[in-house]
């Protein structure tokens, strides 16, 4: 940990997790405003922005276990929001790809993800770019450490960073 406090390293953790719980509080709370369901809205985004994508990928980015994205994924194909698609480099996987319906969902959601956005906005002291630039490196050096563990999800991740 070199010249860190481990009190603040243990802060640091606390800390984001406790932000992506209130962040999810918000923008499940502006979903409902508007009429969409928060279930599984993040994880329909994730597949809006990666699509065509396998399961492994999505395991891999959002650091969900493998079962729970194939729990997740038969939940929006049932739904009609998501559908597969065969993979055209492994004939053993598919891909997700949003449905008509999925979009629509994507879009209907999208303004209250916006609203959220600006009520955090307001609050925040610096520009958002340094945060999102923050975020997206501690989310890479999350899953690198999770990654040296070599179990499952670290599997994934490399599997999905390695094609």
């Amino acid at each position: 940990m070199g010249n860190v406090d481990p009190r603040d390293a243990a802060d640091l953790l606390q800390e984001v997790f406790t932000s992506g719980v209130l962040a999810g509080l918000l923008v499940d709370e502006e979903l409902e405003r508007v009429g969409v369901s928060p279930q599984l809205f993040s994880f329909l985004g994730w597949i809006a922005n990666l699509q065509p994508v396998t399961p492994g990928t999505l395991a891999a980015e959002t650091g969900l276990p493998p079962t729970t994205v194939r729990d997740y994924v038969r939940r929006l194909v049932e739904r009609g929001d998501v559908r597969k698609v065969a993979n055209p480099a492994d004939g053993r996987s598919y891909h997700l790809v949003l449905t008509s319906q999925g979009e629509a969902l994507d879009r209907r959601g999208w303004p209250a993800v916006a609203a959220a956005f600006t009520r955090l906005a307001r609050h925040l002291e610096r520009p958002a770019s340094e945060h999102l630039a923050s975020a997206r490196e501690l989310r890479g050096a999350l899953k690198e450490a999770i990654a040296e563990t070599g179990g499952t999800r670290a599997r994934a991740s490399r599997a999905a960073v390695n094609g």
